[in-house]
């Protein structure tokens, strides 16, 4: 790897690990009690350029195109069948999930919830469809792909790592927010 092209890829995976906690930090520290559609959809628009940030450096740091973190048309059919056979098992795996947690009294959701309850539903839906597409490129596509290559394989630190950190990124949701981020993340 040249040294450009490698400096590249590290501040990739800085911004990848730790930019949508980063954000989600910063706004916290200016929040409205409960948050507001005006709030959230800046919060979301800032992750957005966050991501395109990452998406920037992949192609004009590191010289790659967007198939090195696994974005092409080839194969969609398989990839769509994958993905509605995934969200099937991912429902399953995390009602089990939510059940077990409820036996040990473990509340699903915390008070994160709360401050989301005056938002409308379309604020709603950006905040679920932006984390599935900011989350899946930056945890799924640049940190494992690359993680993958600066370790050499080892699976520990390419596979792992990245699904801690996601779930990490998840400690305002409590306890149960931890859990289901993890077997969600092993999941996908």
């Amino acid at each position: 790897m040249k040294r450009s092209t490698a400096s590249s890829t590290y501040i990739g995976l800085i911004i990848a690990f730790f930019g949508v906690p980063f954000v989600a930090y910063l706004y916290s520290l200016i929040a409205p009690e409960p948050y507001t559609d005006a709030f959230v959809i800046q919060k979301e628009a800032t992750i957005f350029a966050m991501m395109a940030l990452l998406l920037f450096i992949i192609v004009k740091g590191e010289k790659k195109d967007f198939s090195s973190i696994g974005l092409h048309h080839k194969h969609w059919m398989r990839s769509v069948i994958t993905a509605i056979g995934l969200t099937i098992v991912l429902i399953g795996v995390l009602l089990i999930c939510v059940w077990i947690l409820g036996m040990f009294d473990i509340a699903v959701g915390g008070n994160e919830g709360k401050k989301y309850e005056s938002i409308s539903i379309w604020t709603m839906t950006l905040v679920t469809i932006r984390a599935g597409i900011v989350e899946e490129i930056c945890y799924r596509g640049f940190i494992i792909e690359r993680l993958e290559k600066i370790t050499k394989g080892n699976k520990w630190l390419f596979l792992v790592l990245p699904v801690v950190l996601f779930a990490l990124a998840h400690y305002p949701q409590g306890v149960a927010g931890l859990v289901i981020s993890f077997v969600a993340g092993l999941i996908l």
